[in-house]
């Protein structure tokens, strides 16, 4: 059965909250995996590659709780307003989904009300049980896709609202002696993709990092933790030090 979330319980930590929308790439079983073949349900399309990995061992460094999206964004997209027209996408990156097509308002609705709403009310209901968390929500990137062009970039960092944050993060990356390539606002910009954070981190003016990761970095296990380790030991220092507090 596939659940809407999955939440990773603290060890004692209150002041840090790890999340990520495109954790799975599950698909319910009645959806018949919505028309794809295996290969296609491996592919970025069907989640962020790496990042339950990243994510989990981000909450183990710290202590913290986290949270999962438990379906596949093909499914339904958490980082999606329910009226966006991407928010059941009929085609990524050049794949057709053929599950998608041509669902009704009524086939739209049961799977907000079963993955979508549940996702987000969980990931209010921690924020709120939390107070005031430095919040890390985390996503992946493909390195190259189908319908664009070759990214080459490490890191990208996704930002809006907490500049402060992301440029200390930017310059403890650069200073790595891997000679990591750290770009703001791409591959995608906070300021057009960035509905679960406009919806929940911002508004109360929560400091926090959005961070995508190129996916060949974290696509095994072994490397997925390395680099957990690298961005744990970068972030520390915002979380504890003398950032700057949050300006808009």
């Amino acid at each position: 059965m596939t659940e809407p979330f999955k939440l990773i319980p603290e060890k004692g930590n209150h002041d840090i909250f790890v999340f990520g929308d495109h954790a799975s790439n599950q698909i319910p079983s009645e959806l018949n995996n919505l028309g794809l073949s295996g290969e296609d349900l491996t592919r970025h399309i069907a989640w962020d590659i790496g990042t339950e990995t990243v994510i989990r061992q981000l909450c183990e460094h710290f202590g913290c709780v986290g949270q999962l999206a438990g379906f596949s964004r093909l499914v339904i997209d958490p980082n999606r307003g329910t009226d966006a027209i991407d928010l059941v996408p009929e085609i990524s990156d050049g794949t057709k989904i053929p599950g998608n097509s041509n669902l009704s308002a009524k086939d739209v609705q049961q799977r907000i009300e079963r993955y979508y709403q549940p996702y987000h009310n969980q990931v209010n209901a921690t924020l709120k049980a939390l107070g005031n968390p430095f919040v890390i929500y985390i996503h992946s990137f493909t390195p190259h896709p189908h319908t664009g062009e070759k990214r080459s970039m490490d890191f990208g960092l996704l930002v809006k609202h907490d500049p402060s944050s992301a440029e200390v993060l930017r310059q403890n990356l650069v200073e790595l002696p891997q000679n990591f390539t750290v770009e703001v606002n791409e591959p995608y910009s906070a300021e057009y993709y960035n509905h679960t954070m406009d919806t929940h981190v911002t508004s109360p003016a929560l400091r926090h990092l959005a961070i995508e990761i190129r996916q060949d970095h974290i696509d095994t296990e072994e490397k997925a933790r390395q680099i957990a380790a690298l961005l744990a030991d970068c972030i520390e220092p915002i979380i504890n030090g003398t950032v700057s507090p949050l300006s808009t």
